[in-house]
């Protein structure tokens, strides 16, 4: 997720954007995390103050149960871009937790490392397909939300 720095007028602005996430899923399969930002940009002479909202979702299997379950995903940052003076080499790309470092030669602000630690943040540690859900019987591994166990008569 970039911000163009040339569509950036002083004061403040309020930008939406859509963007797909990917990670590697407790089971070690690639998914990928559907995302909504809201951006509240205000820029300074001293530099860029950025307040992002997100919004996702993805499917990855019950923890429980290992039907289907969509799991939501909230979360928020605020980051600074400071403007520094020219570098000899490479992108002024690197970051710390809090600021972004810019140089007058740069045209965007990457925001794609802060979207991605934040959304994988928000993952809850247990995703369930409902909150009530019963799981698999741990002997004969029926599930439980759907049918009685076999492992008695």
């Amino acid at each position: 997720m970039n911000i163009d720095l040339d569509m950036l007028t002083p004061g403040t602005q309020v930008l939406s954007a859509d963007e797909t996430v990917k990670f590697e899923d407790v089971d070690g399969s690639e998914n990928e995390i559907v995302c909504h930002a809201d951006l509240t940009v205000r820029r300074a002479p001293e530099g860029i103050y950025i307040h992002a909202e997100l919004k996702g979702e993805f499917d990855t299997p019950c923890h429980k149960c290992l039907e289907p379950a969509k799991c939501l995903v909230d979360s928020s940052f605020d980051v600074v871009a400071k403007k520094v003076p020219a570098r000899s080499q490479g992108p002024a790309e690197e970051a710390d937790d809090d600021f972004i470092y810019i140089t007058a030669e740069d045209r965007d602000i990457s925001l794609d490392r802060y979207v991605y630690e934040h959304l994988l943040a928000s993952i809850p540690i247990r995703i369930l397909c409902r909150e009530d859900c019963k799981g698999l019987c741990p002997g004969c591994g029926a599930n439980l939300n759907t049918e009685k166990c076999r492992c008695s008569g």
